[in-house]
């Protein structure tokens, strides 16, 4: 099961020594920076952790295609330029990557 926001708040809370009103004040400042950089298009990074970056994908244009299902040939709308963020994994999440057994074990688990 994945970590909600709440038990977030409480593991940041209990290693921090914050009352739980305390670490949900800090996560919500750290939202508000991070968020407040993306929209300048600036490179976050939080910790040792991850890295946040703004990317511009490029418009495409029409082009033709094939139905999979029919075989009839039909034409893929054209797309405009997007913005997206994209999140890089840093060395400290890499290294905290658990063995591709325990991880197969642990995701079985939860299927």
């Amino acid at each position: 099961m994945a970590l909600t926001q709440t038990q977030l708040i409480a593991a940041v809370a209990e290693r921090s020594e914050l009352s739980k009103a305390e670490a949900k004040r800090v996560l919500a400042a750290l939202d508000e920076v991070v968020l407040d950089e993306l929209s300048n298009a600036q490179k976050v990074r939080i910790g040792g952790l991850v890295q946040l970056s703004v990317r511009v994908k490029p418009a495409t244009k029409a082009r033709k295609g094939r139905n999979p299902a029919t075989g009839e040939e039909i034409t893929i709308a054209a797309k405009p330029a997007s913005v997206d963020v994209r999140a890089r994994p840093l060395a400290k999440a890499k290294e905290a990557l658990p063995s591709v057994q325990k991880a197969r074990r642990r995701l079985a688990v939860k299927s």
